[in-house]
């Protein structure tokens, strides 16, 4: 897994890893591995540090190396990768589009049920001097509307806008 960063992305990763094995011994061990996971913005609890841990530890040392950690870190960013809507927002500029995609997401969402539904998109299509049938709306909510419900949530809505 470790082919799946470049060298300066290994380099950076084993800075981490150094930074984080506090004795120096060559392992995290799971409190040492929650602290590097909380510095990448994941909140996780040591018994899942400990899972986490063992699943990796290919040697069965019960603590991880740095290629072990680079093989688990392969796989959180395979995850991230493929899952967009998994990421946290860590920056202010994250943070601040997340707030505008959120208040854009309210203001469309004119019955305050949590949903955007045909109806809704309807309205918002006629203010805007377009015409939409009910069956085209429910086609656009059926490209988006992953839990098959009818109705765009928010994070229906964020992922939609986050692939634009």
């Amino acid at each position: 897994m470790a082919e799946f960063f470049s060298e300066g992305q290994i380099a950076q990763f084993r800075e981490l890893f150094d930074r984080f094995d506090r004795n120096g011994d060559g392992h995290i061990t799971a409190e040492e591995l929650k602290c590097v996971l909380k510095s990448l913005g994941q909140k996780v609890k040591t018994k899942i540090c400990k899972n986490m841990i063992l699943q990796y530890d290919k040697n069965k040392t019960k603590r991880m190396e740095f290629k072990e950690f680079l093989d688990m870190m392969a796989n959180v960013f395979q995850y991230h990768l493929s899952h967009p809507e998994s990421r946290s927002a860590t920056t202010e500029e994250d943070l601040a589009a997340t707030k505008r995609l959120e208040d854009l997401f309210d203001s469309l969402d004119v019955d305050e049920s949590g949903f955007i539904d045909a109806e809704e998109i309807i309205k918002l299509t006629e203010k805007l001097g377009e015409k939409m049938t009910l069956e085209e709306v429910r086609e656009l909510i059926s490209q988006v509307d992953k839990d098959g419900d009818g109705k765009v949530n928010k994070d229906e809505f964020k992922r939609l806008m986050a692939s634009k």
